[in-house]
């Protein structure tokens, strides 16, 4: 039987941060309810149109959004279809995103019921400054007493999110969040770079000069945290993740490595059948109802297609692409093609020793996006 993940988008949040440009909102209880019901109904369809039953779900992901954000009973009745639908395997990695103010104890034991074992909390910040910067409605005493929370009651994976390049964000407060995490000792650390997207508040606050980005103190907090966090164990495996021995987020490197994945709810994207697309956000629920799945931008790979997601998303992995593999699978001799590249980026520095496989060093890492475009 095939492997493939699963995706579960929940557009649900206490309160929308200033920076996020994903699909998520506030709601009522009544949205909240009517949104899961057209979810359930989703797996169900999908599962007939796709064969479902001739899969193993070998990782799982609940995202947002903030899936915590939903009721208790909403959070109970979709984790049960969850867990009911599917033919699982032995090693299922099954993650849920939570925010700290959107926990409870008995949320807690709902999710000790299903089948979830790896926790990713959105901390950000343990400079509560900046946590107001970025418009979090927790505070970091918040998020202590939610880590503490899940550790009582026995989940031992869990990850936790942080930023670099908040407005006004020093080298002491990133590193004393750093040394405030450490302490914890989670099984799994992701610190990503802000970026300001369009159509977010933060975008507009930088129109009007309200913020300001500085790239290259923002990469002064990259070497730190990388340099950090590898002396206290944790092993650097893409761009922005740091991981103990053997909890890599699985369900991620599904993303990098294009492997299959199908996901569910509004917005949520989907590779299957070599195919990728991505569901409706705006009629997402009319549409279940009618018994039709919303997909939109469907769009059957060709092998140039998949050759660009090769490069830009296995580089950015360490462990990068493995030529020989590359040559076999789009038949061509990569490193004829891009020799004077290879021996450009090499001689500065910006990729390790092409022999074997072809990986980015730091400052590649830094750079990673001008690195890919050489190689389309």
């Amino acid at each position: 039987m095939k492997k493939l993940g699963l995706y579960f988008h929940i557009p649900f949040c206490n309160t929308k941060c200033l920076y996020c440009d994903f699909d998520s909102h506030t709601s009522t209880y009544e949205q909240r309810k009517s949104y899961i019901n057209a979810l359930i109904k989703e797996i169900h369809l999908a599962k007939e149109k796709y064969n479902l039953d001739n899969y193993i779900i070998d990782t799982i992901f609940i995202g947002g959004g903030t899936p915590t954000a939903l009721d208790n009973d909403l959070l109970e009745k979709l984790l049960f279809e969850i867990d009911g639908n599917f033919s699982f395997s032995d090693d299922l990695e099954y993650s849920i995103e939570i925010n700290p103010n959107s926990i409870s104890k008995e949320k807690i034991k709902t999710l000790q019921k299903s089948r979830i074992n790896r926790i990713s909390i959105g901390l950000q910040s343990a400079n509560e400054e900046e946590l107001k910067a970025l418009g979090r409605s927790h505070s970091y005493q918040d998020f202590e007493q939610t880590y503490s929370m899940f550790q009582e009651h026995g989940f031992e994976n869990i990850s936790i999110d942080l930023m670099m390049g908040i407005p006004n964000q020093s080298l002491e407060s990133y590193k004393n969040t750093i040394k405030k995490v450490l302490k914890l000792n989670p099984s799994h650390i992701s610190s990503y770079m802000l970026i300001i997207e369009d159509g977010t508040p933060f975008a507009k606050m930088y129109e009007k000069g309200l913020i300001t980005v500085d790239d290259d103190f923002t990469l002064v907090l990259y070497d730190y945290c990388i340099d950090t966090l590898e002396a206290n164990g944790y092993h650097q495996y893409e761009i922005s993740n740091f991981a103990k021995k053997g909890k890599k987020c699985r369900h991620n490197i599904r993303y990098w490595k294009v492997d299959e994945y199908l996901g569910f709810g509004q917005s949520a994207a989907s590779y299957i059948n070599k195919a990728r697309f991505s569901n409706n956000n705006i009629d997402y629920e009319q549409s279940i109802n009618n018994g039709i799945l919303p997909i939109t931008h469907y769009c059957i790979q060709t092998t140039q297609d998949l050759y660009e997601e090769w490069i830009f998303l296995k580089l950015r992995m360490n462990e990068g692409i493995i030529i020989d593999e590359l040559d076999e699978k789009f038949k061509m001799n990569f490193r004829q093609k891009y020799a004077k590249v290879l021996q450009d980026l090499k001689s500065r520095k910006l990729i390790n020793d092409y022999s074997h496989s072809l990986s980015l060093t730091r400052e590649g890492f830094k750079v990673s996006n001008s690195i890919f475009l050489e190689f389309i």
